[in-house]
């Protein structure tokens, strides 16, 4: 091979590791949506400030989820509060608690997000025998899966005006996850008419 096909094989594989590295280092979502339903378009109703209220017994996550979404959103221009600063504890508030909270952060809009399922999984990578790249090589990875609701209440009636279903490979990363659904969050509800 000639110099100038070794610099062309060079840059190829250069290519080649920055895209892998963007792979590793979280250029893909973890998640996956399931389903997806929202009030009819002549119903929609922008929202000015949305509550964001992370469902989870462990208080500490739901202030990290809360927080991170709150940021994220804000740098897309969103007015959000985290509910914790009104909400202290989830499990020791009532319903007409919670409503109060919301008009007394003067939030026309509620997004929770609660797991439904969450589980290990174990997926094997292994080349095939013979070949040249990992020969019969067999990698096997542990990674927590998760299945999330989230949904969109009106704060004036408490209607659900939006949900979706969500699938994540990356559970136990939660600030990415976090991350990840606060992006999806401003995708899909700016392109459905809430925000």
């Amino acid at each position: 091979m000639g110099s100038s096909g070794l610099v062309g094989a060079v840059r190829i594989l250069g290519c080649c590791l920055a895209v892998l590295v963007l792979l590793a280092t979280g250029g893909c979502s973890s998640l996956k949506t399931v389903e997806m339903w929202q009030k009819p378009a002549a119903q929609t109703h922008r929202y000015q400030k949305i509550m964001i209220l992370g469902v989870n017994r462990n208080e500490n996550l739901r202030k990290l989820f809360e927080n991170i979404v709150v940021g994220e959103l804000g740098r897309h221009g969103v007015v959000a509060v985290a509910g914790h600063t009104y909400i202290p504890d989830m499990d020791k508030t009532s319903l007409d608690a919670i409503v109060a909270a919301v008009r007394a952060a003067g939030c026309d809009a509620v997004l929770t997000t609660r797991p439904q399922s969450v589980g290990d999984n174990k997926v094997t990578q292994g080349g095939e025998k013979g070949s040249i790249y990992g020969a019969g090589a067999r990698n096997a990875y542990d990674f927590l899966s998760a299945t999330l609701q989230t949904s969109l209440y009106d704060s004036a009636t408490q209607e659900m005006v939006w949900s979706a279903t969500v699938k994540t490979f990356d559970a136990d990363r939660e600030v990415r996850v976090s991350r990840e659904l606060a992006a999806f969050f401003f995708e899909n509800l700016r392109r459905d008419g809430f925000l």
